[in-house]
């Protein structure tokens, strides 16, 4: 059967992955050296779920308050649209295929995105830190079927992270794992497709 839907992950697909670079800014900023400390990787999931203000983790990491928009620049600086893989999702969308987004993120970031006008042609878009609920979780992917209203064998998922891609499978969602190679990866969903 022919898939109908294409759902995008951001981070390492339609921007190019910068988060270690991302994360030593900020953490040079906070004061707090080169490298976040263990516990922000420990808040992580709370942070991505929409369960932890992000101004109160700064705070708890550095003692000080920091305004929400403090490391916007350092986002945009170390995460890079992919223009290759809007034109991928484009080509599917008049093919006649829809096109979501799903990924695992939090608020400063989803309002960046939105601020750039990137995420404004895919529908449904689905951020963690917005319906509380993160990948791996069967939750969000069950989510992203019933926005698309599609079963899963209809829909395919394209993710840099294997693990991620292996719990979309575990659904029955057709998961590819997207190396940087978008010509592979639009392969595959064109075969997909069925063409």
């Amino acid at each position: 059967m022919a898939i109908k839907a294409v759902i995008f992950d951001l981070g390492g697909v339609i921007f190019t992955l910068g988060e270690q670079g991302y994360r030593r800014e900020v953490a040079r900023r906070l004061g707090l050296g080169d490298a976040l400390p263990a516990a922000y990787e420990e808040a992580l999931p709370a942070l991505q779920r929409g369960e932890l203000a992000e101004d109160d983790l700064w705070e708890r990491l550095s003692g000080r308050r920091v305004p929400l928009d403090a490391f916007d620049d350092a986002w945009e600086a170390h995460f890079r649209v992919n223009p290759e893989m809007l034109a991928l999702a484009a080509e599917l969308r008049d093919r006649g295929l829809k096109t979501a987004i799903l990924s695992n993120t939090q608020a400063s970031h989803v309002a960046i995105m939105r601020r750039m006008g990137v995420l404004a042609p895919f529908d449904p878009v689905l951020m963690s830190c917005e319906v509380r609920c993160r990948k791996p979780e069967p939750a969000i992917f069950r989510l992203a079927l019933e926005r698309l209203g599609l079963p899963a064998e209809q829909v395919a998922f394209v993710d840099d992270v294997p693990e991620f891609v292996a719990a979309a499978r575990s659904l029955g969602i057709h998961g590819i794992r997207h190396t940087g190679d978008v010509a592979a990866t639009r392969a595959a969903l064109l075969a997909l497709v069925g063409e």
